[in-house]
């Protein structure tokens, strides 16, 4: 052991030395000095004890090391540390013993102290034994070291993790261009039901003025706007939110409308014609903004922005929501379609039903295919009617999904089986690409055109009677048939049916239900029946739901017939004869 190994480990460290040998004393206290920082000598160990409970207490340092005799006068070395080890249990301790005391050695040993120096010490061993002891100290201050580094790093990475999530906080819910609260912000303080009234300001035609200027000046006009309506809101203690490009809402916690319905009728007055000076263009861009607000709890947002639809739709500069307004249930009941329509088109529910069409003998003769959406409710297989989702499925832009659908299958019908069918078309059937290629490419490919019969539905729909016209001519050539579907509902009239010259006129349900009694509808039919005998046109009745309605529509010489009387619609076909 050299000098060069021990006193990087001791010299910082600070030893209490007790021995009531003077004469031992003299001889370690010149090598002690030469390792510890400080050495504190005591002569018994009253006085040992003493010294280490005032290095405890004070404020200078404590010891690192105790090196002790066992036999002192006063107080013996194992009594002083039996008292020191119950102010530190971790006590670094060395004891200095006489040969002949193996019994204080065995109790010191269950106290916990494993460091003995036999008398007379010798240097090496004690050199030996003192660097054991300061290298465990020098290793443990270094990991107690590391803990308070460590703890302190951690300590500091969390503050900057708050810190950066209050900045992601604050860009989550901070509109970039205007520094106001944005959507995010809105959703999150109304579902803490902090508002009782909320409105909508939206600027008309900002895509106008982006398209006219450029987006460096729209920025610049919204940046503008929202510094007017928060230097107003502000004024009135109510709390602005920049929720899309072009719109802005003003909440309110009041309870009572008044203020607030006050507050927004004078807003919308100052925003008609509001002028902005814009420095870029040297001058001024006038605007005029729109209003829609609720001052209904529930569905505040929801509420608010239909009043602002309505608004712009009927070109208000203010609508405040009211019951009648409300769309709410129609749009779930849109989206529930929507979603309805969507999965039938995924899992191959949307299907053709067939109603048989009969002669005046009741024997059938060719086939209505009808679109049907496919439900499976409680194990219950439930073929749902267009009525219920077809306006919804040309509002949800899914209509020609569904006809396409409808078409193809019917044609596959067609092929497989020895029929005539007839197939609804509209007029955004006739002009759809992907349908016209569909029937032109099963028309050339099989022979099954004599046997196909297109039913144009009559409507108010039909703006090009012309484009009609060229459609038919380009089916006619395959053997298609015309018929002329609904006549009568209330938009047909004689020279539709001269320009179309179908073969077939379908006479619309509403005219047949009730014709056994009622006089008007009648001589409608006749009147109808007699015009398309004269043209060539053969007349089909719908609706034929009874005995009395079918024989009054025989007096007239109808020459087919189609309802429940003689069939429901079914996914299969059928081929009873003679049903009258």
């Amino acid at each position: 052991m050299n000098f060069k190994r021990l006193f990087p480990y001791t010299k910082y460290l600070h030893l209490l030395y007790v021995e009531d040998n003077k004469e031992i004393v003299e001889q370690s206290l010149e090598l002690f000095k030469m390792f510890f920082e400080t050495v504190t000598v005591c002569e018994d160990g009253q006085k040992g004890l003493e010294a280490y409970k005032s290095s405890m207490e004070g404020n200078n340092h404590t010891f690192d090391i105790i090196i002790t005799d066992l036999n002192m006068p006063n107080l013996n070395g194992i009594e002083m540390i039996e008292q020191i080890l119950n102010f530190n249990p971790k006590q670094r301790i060395l004891v200095v013993s006489a040969q002949d005391e193996s019994d204080k050695l065995l109790k010191l040993i269950n106290l916990g102290i494993n460091n003995f120096l036999l008398k007379p010490m010798q240097e090496k061993q004690l050199l030996e034994a003192l660097y054991k002891i300061s290298y465990n100290i020098h290793n443990e201050k270094i990991s107690l070291q590391y803990n308070k580094e460590m703890s302190a790093s951690n300590e500091y990475l969390e503050l900057e993790v708050k810190k950066r999530t209050k900045a992601l906080k604050e860009q989550l819910y901070t509109d970039h261009l205007t520094g106001l609260k944005n959507r995010t912000a809105l959703s999150r303080d109304i579902e803490k039901n902090q508002y009782n009234m909320l409105a909508i300001v939206d600027i008309d035609r900002l895509q106008f003025i982006n398209d006219l200027y450029g987006p460096n000046i729209g920025n610049e006009i919204i940046k503008q706007f929202a510094n007017i309506l928060e230097v107003y809101t502000r004024q009135s203690n109510y709390v602005l939110y920049r929720t899309s490009g072009d719109e802005f809402s003003i909440c309110s916690s009041e309870k009572e409308s008044s203020n607030f319905e006050n507050f927004i009728k004078k807003l919308s007055d100052f925003v008609i014609h509001l002028p902005l000076f814009i420095e870029k263009l040297g001058e001024e861009v006038y605007i005029d903004a729109t209003i829609g607000a609720s001052f209904e709890r529930e569905n505040l947002l929801t509420q608010a922005d239909i009043a602002l639809k309505f608004a712009k739709t009927n070109q208000k500069p203010l609508i405040i929501y009211y019951e009648s307004m409300n769309t709410l249930e129609k749009m779930k009941n849109t989206l529930n379609w929507k979603r309805k329509i969507q999965y039938a088109l995924e899992n191959d529910h949307i299907v053709p039903v067939y109603q048989p069409i009969v002669n005046s003998q009741g024997k059938v003769i060719k086939y209505e295919a009808l679109m049907r959406l496919r439900e499976i409710e409680n194990g219950e297989e439930k073929l749902i009617t267009p009525y219920f989702f077809l306006d919804i499925a040309i509002a949800t832009k899914q209509y020609s999904k569904l006809s396409h659908r409808v078409i193809k299958k019917a044609l596959t019908q067609l092929k497989n089986n020895p029929c005539t069918i007839s197939i609804n078309l509209t007029y955004s059937d006739f002009i759809d690409p992907d349908i016209i290629k569909l029937l032109t490419d099963n028309l050339e490919s099989h022979n099954i055109g004599d046997r196909l019969i297109f039913e144009i539905v009559e409507s108010e729909d039909i703006k090009d009677y012309k484009l009609l016209q060229r459609f038919i001519r380009k089916f006619r050539k395959y053997g298609v048939k015309i018929a002329i579907d609904d006549f009568g509902s209330g938009f047909s009239n004689f020279g539709n049916i001269i320009q179309t010259r179908p073969d077939y006129l379908k006479i619309d349900g509403s005219l047949i239900k009730n014709i056994d009694r009622d006089r008007h509808t009648q001589i409608m039919v006749k009147a109808i029946m007699n015009v398309a005998h004269e043209l060539g046109v053969k007349v089909i009745a719908e609706y034929v739901h009874s005995k009395e309605v079918l024989e009054k529509l025989k007096e007239y010489k109808i020459d087919e017939y189609q309802g429940f009387y003689f069939f429901e619609p079914s996914t299969t076909l059928v081929h009873e004869e003679n049903m009258v």
